[in-house]
């Protein structure tokens, strides 16, 4: 970003010493000073504030945001693992989804709980190695692996998605799953989204594209509630 400069000009300090700086107010002048023929000028310049005794308030803070910059940034950290520590292992194809520790801990609680219950249990199993193995030298890794079984891997993908950077587009075939995640691990503005997708559904009449994926997430109380949303539009259509 270029510098930003005041225009205001500033009084030598040379200057200042010289002329013996005034407040501005006019005073009741000495015989001394009545009988002079003239008057100091008064100087109407900006003073520096470490030399003025009553200095100018002058508001020197600019405030600067691209926060569509910055959600797009924090998108591509999932993608390289390299600058991860976390690692989700999904469904029954292993599919790895990468997140950063601080991030998600700071943005769900459950998650930031079960972060640091795995980094326990494997500090005790690195403990236990290294009794067994008193010969044998291990490398500590902070890094945490944490294995996802009831989510499809590519709603997973953007639940974290949204947990890093704030942003996630949803749809009639990942709503159901997006639900059940805002449900579980506490993302309140998120389930308020999904929740105001499905109603949008409901009164436009295309409730019936999100069943198939509601399906899969039977086993969730969430999934649970939105199929009940979808029997509940059926039967008021059928007794019409």
């Amino acid at each position: 970003m270029d510098r930003c400069e005041s225009t205001l000009a500033l009084m030598d300090f040379e200057q200042v010493e010289q002329d013996d700086y005034s407040s501005g107010y006019e005073s009741t002048p000495s015989d001394t000073e009545s009988s002079a023929p003239t008057q100091k000028p008064q100087y109407d310049t900006l003073v520096p504030t470490s030399y003025n005794r009553d200095p100018v308030k002058i508001k020197e803070k600019m405030s600067y945001r691209n926060t569509q910059a910055l959600t797009e940034q924090l998108k591509v950290i999932s993608s390289i693992p390299e600058l991860c520590d976390v690692t989700f292992d999904v469904g029954p194809e292993h599919v790895k989804v990468h997140g950063v520790k601080a991030i998600l801990g700071t943005r769900s609680r459950v998650l930031y709980n079960l972060i640091l219950k795995k980094q326990k249990e494997a500090e005790f199993q690195s403990k236990a190695d290294k009794k067994g193995k008193q010969k044998k030298t291990t490398v500590k890794s902070d890094k945490v692996t944490i294995v996802v079984k009831k989510y499809e891997p590519e709603d997973f993908r953007k639940i974290i998605q949204f947990i890093h950077s704030g942003s996630v587009d949803i749809n009639s075939s990942c709503v159901a799953g997006l639900l059940c995640g805002a449900s579980q691990f506490g993302l309140d503005d998120l389930e308020r989204a999904c929740w105001d997708f499905v109603n949008y559904s409901v009164k436009s009449g295309t409730i019936s594209k999100i069943i198939p994926t509601a399906k899969r997430y039977s086993h969730h109380k969430t999934g649970q509630r939105l199929l009940e949303k979808f029997f509940s539009y059926t039967q008021q259509h059928v007794d019409l």
